[in-house]
């Protein structure tokens, strides 16, 4: 399945936001997908510096 239809972002009618990553839906605030999405982010730019690298790294607040 082409990656544009696998995922999907929407904002309903009550201000959460709907992340449909194929058969999987996950409902957030506004404030806890800001969170997420940040740590989403940091991930990501650890993933592509350090492609070859097999070291394991956690993004938690501790």
């Amino acid at each position: 399945m082409p990656l544009n239809q696998r995922l999907k972002l929407n904002i309903c009618e009550c201000g959460d936001l709907h992340l449909t990553y194929q058969s999987m839906t996950f409902h957030f605030t506004q404030e806890d997908f800001l969170y997420f999405a940040t740590h989403v982010g940091r991930m990501a730019t650890h993933v592509s510096s350090r492609a070859r690298s097999r070291q394991t790294m956690s993004f938690t607040d501790s």
